[in-house]
């Protein structure tokens, strides 16, 4: 993987937890605000990023006031860390094993609330 592609990878999850965390759409300029405060991003760095995560299907775009656009994730985070996680899962050539390495590292808590998910 790249630099650019690293770079560009942590800021789709920079904007996503943005809008995760907002409370209701946002305009690219509160994400731009949201993600980089000192300034050092430029807003057409994040209207790209936005619609990356528009052509990916991660937000959703909706008309604004004027020629304004708001933005909203397109699934909660939960949804997307499960979606994450059961493509790897898919993609191992073993997914009994993944599971089983997978449950390792839960908590006991965690591991308990996988059980009562599952029933």
């Amino acid at each position: 993987m790249s630099k650019s592609q690293r770079q560009q990878g942590e800021l789709e999850s920079l904007i996503l937890n943005c809008l995760w965390n907002a409370e209701g759409p946002m305009t690219s300029a509160e994400i731009l605000e949201c993600v980089s405060p000192d300034g050092s991003l430029a807003l057409t760095t994040i209207l790209t990023v936005l619609s990356r995560l528009a052509d990916k299907e991660l937000v959703h775009r909706a008309p604004g006031t004027g020629r304004s656009l708001l933005f909203t994730a397109a699934q909660s985070r939960e949804q997307h860390t499960a979606g994450l996680m059961l493509k790897l899962v898919t993609e191992a050539e073993n997914p009994a094993l993944a599971f089983s390495h997978f449950a390792e590292g839960l908590s006991p808590s965690q591991l308990q609330a996988l059980r009562n998910s599952l029933n």
